[in-house]
């Protein structure tokens, strides 16, 4: 049976969103009401999410935050915090469906405007404060925290659930979303044609940690451009043979591919015996590969790695 979790309608955020960005975090807890009049549900199958369902997620929130400073301090970073949250969501039954799949409910923008506005503002607005520039309704940006959608303060974190979780029956199921830093998340989540499907997600993160580790000594801007344009050719081979298709040996060594092919064309290291692979050189390179661009390119990244 879905559960329907209550939404709550953009106009009538907006006066909500009022009085929050002239509150304090403490200022805001909504006690042992978590309704709201002019929240709604769904007039589909299913029932209201019990009173009791909302709470059980609210205290183990709350509880987490608490641990980091929460309402009087705040942390030097979210990461943490942000990782206790993900298991939070994945663990709250109205997220999901019998055979453990997002359910309709979960990827309503409005149900999550209601989870951040209306059953943890104090939580949303700890957070993420209003910023010393802001007027007193607050920017823009702030906003877009706390109304759903794909910059939600929780709904974000739930993206990194859908498409990160290595699954239950994993060693370290969490150990993505632990590992992977803001950008990073950004730099997966931000192409759904990679990651709509969470085998595909899971196996560019695993791949994106395993480059990191192998080019430590290069900076996060030349790490960034092997990942974009690997992913580039990833992408261009997608439009061929839809990788959530591919049995999961083969999508594994195709994006291992990408990714050490131009690791390799980008430091000169001399390439090994060529491993079978079903990445066309035109989409892994996107143009044909000049053989007078090299030295240049050898120059540069062996100084980097040099300290020079």
């Amino acid at each position: 049976m879905t559960l329907l979790i209550p939404q709550l309608p953009a106009n009538a955020a907006g006066s909500l969103l009022e009085q929050m960005a002239q509150a304090r975090p403490i200022d805001l807890d909504p006690g042992a009401d978590l309704s709201h009049p002019q929240a709604i549900t769904q007039t589909t199958g299913g029932l209201p999410v019990a009173a009791e369902h909302l709470r059980e997620l609210r205290e183990s929130i709350v509880t987490a935050a608490r641990e980091y400073g929460f309402p009087d301090s705040r942390p030097a970073g979210f990461l943490h915090f942000e990782l206790e949250v993900a298991q939070s969501l994945a663990r709250w039954k109205p997220l999901w469906d019998a055979e453990g799949l997002p359910s309709g409910e979960a990827l309503r923008n409005d149900c999550w405007t209601f989870i951040t506005i209306v059953l943890l503002p104090d939580v949303a607005l700890w957070r993420w404060p209003i910023k010393g520039g802001d007027d007193e309704t607050g920017s823009r940006s702030w906003k877009g925290r706390m109304v759903g959608g794909s910059r939600n303060a929780f709904q974000r974190i739930f993206r990194r659930v859908m498409c990160l979780d290595r699954g239950a029956d994993h060693p370290d199921r969490w150990g993505l979303i632990r590992d992977l830093q803001e950008d990073d998340f950004s730099a997966i989540l931000e192409r759904p044609g990679l990651s709509s499907n969470r085998d595909t997600a899971v196996c560019l993160g695993e791949e994106y940690l395993a480059m990191k580790r192998r080019l430590s000594q290069l900076s996060a801007s030349v790490r960034q451009e092997v990942y974009r344009q690997a992913t580039k050719a990833i992408r261009a081979y997608g439009v061929v043979q839809p990788l959530d298709l591919m049995p999961t040996e083969g999508r594994t060594r195709l994006i291992h591919d990408a990714f050490r092919r131009y690791e390799d064309d980008l430091m000169q290291i001399p390439e090994p015996a060529k491993t079978t692979s079903d990445i066309p050189d035109a989409a892994v390179t996107g143009t044909e590969r000049r053989s007078d661009a090299r030295p240049a390119r050898r120059s540069l990244l062996r100084r980097l790695l040099d300290g020079g």
